[in-house]
């Protein structure tokens, strides 16, 4: 999966690319403050269930940048859609009714700098990139910062269970880097909520990366995932649904670019 995505707001100028940015913050940011835990704040780092810029298809030759869910929302006919991951589809189970409302009808992109995930502390020691004692010392962090927060809120701190874990039985945040610092373009696909407004009073929109088996580095430190990357050309042609058949689509997917990911340890939120 990808847990969480630095995203790369194509805001300015000079990117090269024939984007029309909509500009939405201001329209995002009122509809934050009346209902924050249905839009939360915007950042440039999101996770499940908040907003980044996913770029589509807009009219005639250009493209459009605009605000979407990082989640999609799956057919109506999904029995219990709550229990299942809609912020990532695999490659390799697009053609699945659950994600039949977005592929070969909905494709974006978004352009990811860096991507997070959980691993595990094993796992990510037999790598030999980060040490025990690395290790600890983020887990020491992170339990005064949460210990601050609760003593700052007038209530009492107890340890968790986790935290009293063995940090080499416990999971980590990992953040994933290409090594030339070059920002990946990402497929996406996106649909559209059933019942409910967005947050500019039209149909709320929700996105998934897509996601396909990892490249050595990441599967050796303890992931089982990665984003597709796609360079411009193929983007162009996974932006336009109509193209092609879905069958040509998976393979366009299939032969993805696979940069050398660096990995280290990163804030769990």
């Amino acid at each position: 999966m990808c847990y969480s995505a630095l995203v790369k707001r194509w805001t300015d100028k000079n990117s090269g690319l024939p984007i029309m940015v909509r500009d939405q913050k201001d329209i995002y940011e009122k509809a934050a403050t009346e209902d924050s835990k249905r839009f939360p704040p915007l950042r440039d780092r999101i996770f499940p269930g908040s907003y980044g810029p996913v770029i589509h298809q807009g009219k005639g030759e250009s493209f459009t940048s605009e605000l979407m869910r990082y989640g999609a929302y799956p057919p109506h006919t999904i029995a219990n859609p709550k229990k299942y991951t809609t912020f990532n589809a695999r490659r390799d189970n697009l053609l699945s009714n659950f994600w039949s409302v977005g592929f070969m009808k909905h494709h974006g992109f978004v352009v990811l700098e860096a991507f997070y995930e959980w691993v595990a502390v094993k796992d990510l020691l037999k790598a030999g990139v980060v040490t025990l004692a690395q290790v600890k010392a983020e887990f020491e962090k992170q339990s005064e910062e949460r210990k601050a927060r609760i003593l700052a809120a007038g209530k009492k701190y107890k340890p968790t269970p986790t935290e009293t874990k063995d940090p080499r039985l416990r999971q980590i945040v990992i953040e994933f880097k290409p090594n030339d610092d070059k920002p990946l373009l990402v497929p996406t696909i996106f649909s559209f909520s059933e019942s409910g407004e967005g947050f500019d009073s039209g149909t709320d929109s929700g996105f998934a990366i897509i996601t396909d088996v990892p490249t050595p580095e990441i599967e050796n430190a303890g992931h089982d995932r990665c984003p597709v990357i796609l360079d411009w050309d193929e983007m162009q042609r996974w932006l336009n649904p109509k193209s092609m058949s879905a069958e040509d689509f998976l393979e366009l997917l299939n032969n993805r670019k696979k940069p050398l990911f660096e990995h280290k340890l990163a804030e769990a939120a």
